[in-house]
């Protein structure tokens, strides 16, 4: 769904780790019997984040029900 870039990552702030980080996924939609489940590296529901972030989380809430 989302993935880190090779490069870059962080934009502002600080951060350890980006070597290991880049490249990898950041959302990923896994099917679970019946449902789904949408782990994600980003913690899109924090009001300080970006309004690109939202649809992350509104999609992972209101994702149509597997069949």
């Amino acid at each position: 769904m989302a993935s880190y870039p090779e490069n870059n990552v962080l934009m502002s702030g600080w951060l350890v780790g980006e070597d290991v980080i880049g490249r990898k996924a950041a959302i990923v939609d896994l099917r679970y019997k019946k449902g789904r489940i949408i782990p994600g590296g980003i913690a899109c529901q924090i009001r300080a984040q970006s309004h690109g972030t939202y649809k992350f989380l509104l999609n992972a809430l209101l994702y149509p029900a597997a069949k």
